[in-house]
This record gives structure tokens, C-alpha cells and sequence, in this order.
């Protein structure tokens, strides 16, 4: 079977597709956070890392001002086409969130999937937060998700899941290969798109990539050294803000609510 190695967002149709689920849980745990969180009603949105705009599409669609921003030109042009099929407006471009610098202070900021730990060096790291602490308003909400992988045995463990759009089949699996990166403090994920087209050609689409490893305690830490920001609930994935992450408890794929000091 053809197999082609690349960035999987170069091809941002396969990736939209993969990552075609229902917003609704993420977004209404985020609505959730905005209403207890922020010091001030939310209105403005900036979403670095939005990708192909699946985020930024819904919360667009329940009356938020929304500005996205992402590194990869095609990705932005697939989002600004999406905008256009769904009848939302979205502010979206192309740019490093490391030297983002917003036209004026947001109400809140949202990046729900692991993207920041694409930031492989600390001084990205630190840089970005640096970036969202100048562009949020005091008292204002950061919304991040992020995988923390403290526990030992999710460490071998594949994520696999099967999206359908198009006349495409892509069956993604998602593995971290346990070896460290070439930049200092990273491993290598690797994505596996298994692409099944309409006239049943198939081939597979592999990415690997460096992301940053954090705990909980080293992600909180930068958090408040370079905004400061401050935590104020850590969730699982089951999008529950009732129901947070006990501190005794080794935490695996977290959303992290924060508040801008």
C-alpha cells in the first residue's frame, strides 16, 4: 500500500475529516468556563493552533467574536472555506502565536487540543505565554488542552478512531513511539492516517512529530512564571468542570482553565 510521509496539516481536508467530531462537549465546557471564570462577560475569542477552524466555527456560531491564528497557510485557507460553508465570520490568520501580538486584549483565549505542545523549545513555550498574557484581559480566561502523561501506563497506549466524510474513510492512530526527539525535553508521536477513497484506493499518510513533555506541576509552573496566570480548575477529557482532576490523582490528557492575574 502507497505510503506517503508529510505534515498531516499540508493536507488539512484528511485532517479535517479526522478530527470531523462534534464539538458540542468541548465547546459547551468551554461556554461553562467562560461563565464561571472570566471576571467580565465574554465576547472576543482568539483561538491560536485552530487549525482547519472546528473550535472557532462553533463558537462562532453561538455569537462570539472570534479571531483565530495559525501557523500552516493551508490550514487557513481550509478554515476560511469552512467559515464560508458554515455562514460564520471568523477573523482568521496566518502567523507564530510565539510573536503574536493581538489588536487589543481578548475576553478569552481557547486552544483545546494538544497543539501547544508543539512548541518544542522553552523559550516557544515561554514566549507564547507571554503572548497570551499580553493579550488577554486581566481577570480574563486561558481554556488549554494539553497531554501531561503522568501516568505510566498510558505511555504505550494508541489513540485510534474511524471518521467518515466525502466519499473518505480516514482511520487515524495516534502513538507515542517512547523515544526522545532531537530537541532536548521532546518525544516523537506519530499519526497514521489509513486513507480509503471512494474507488477503494487506499494508502496510509504518516506524520512524526516532536512535543514538548510536561507534568501538570511543570505546565502550571510556566504558566505562572511567564503570565503569571492562574489555575483555576483542571479537567479530564469528559469535559466536566464538576468534576476536576484531584491533585493526588496522575492526570493524562487534561483541559486546564486559567485565569489572567
Amino acid at each position: 500500500m502507497e505510503t506517503i510521509r508529510d505534515n498531516w496539516y499540508d493536507h488539512p481536508h484528511l485532517y479535517d475529516i479526522a478530527f470531523g467530531y462534534d464539538p458540542t462537549a468541548e465547546v459547551d465546557f468551554v461556554v461553562d468556563a467562560f461563565r464561571r471564570f472570566s471576571d467580565a462577560p465574554v465576547k472576543r475569542v482568539f483561538e491560536p493552533f485552530c487549525g482547519t477552524g472546528r473550535i472557532a466555527i462553533e463558537l462562532a456560531r453561538r455569537g462570539y467574536r472570534v479571531h483565530g491564528l495559525d501557523i500552516n497557510t493551508a490550514a487557513i485557507e481550509y478554515a476560511r472555506e469552512r467559515c464560508k460553508l458554515a455562514g460564520v465570520e471568523v477573523e482568521l490568520r496566518t502567523g507564530d502565536v510565539c510573536s503574536w501580538a493581538a489588536p487589543q486584549p481578548f475576553d478569552a483565549i481557547v486552544t483545546l487540543i494538544d497543539s501547544f505542545r508543539h512548541l518544542t523549545t522553552e523559550e516557544a513555550a515561554s514566549a507564547a505565554v507571554r503572548a497570551f498574557h499580553r493579550g488577554l484581559k486581566p481577570g480574563g480566561v486561558l481554556v488549554i488542552g494539553i497531554d501531561v502523561n503522568e501516568r505510566a501506563d498510558e505511555a504505550a497506549v494508541e489513540q485510534n478512531w474511524t471518521e467518515q466524510r466525502d466519499g473518505l474513510t480516514v482511520e487515524t492512530t495516534v502513538s507515542d513511539l517512547q523515544r526522545p526527539g532531537s530537541t532536548p525535553g521532546t518525544n516523537v508521536l506519530r499519526s497514521l492516517l489509513h486513507v480509503t477513497e471512494a474507488g477503494d484506493r487506499q494508502y496510509y499518510l504518516i506524520a512524526d512529530e516532536e512535543f514538548r513533555v510536561y507534568t501538570r506541576q511543570s505546565f502550571c509552573d510556566l504558566m505562572r512564571k511567564h503570565g503569571p496566570f492562574e489555575p483555576r480548575v483542571i479537567c479530564d477529557r469528559k469535559y466536566d468542570l464538576d468534576r476536576p482532576v484531584p491533585p493526588e490523582q496522575p492526570a493524562g490528557d487534561i483541559v486546564a482553565v486559567f485565569r489572567r492575574m
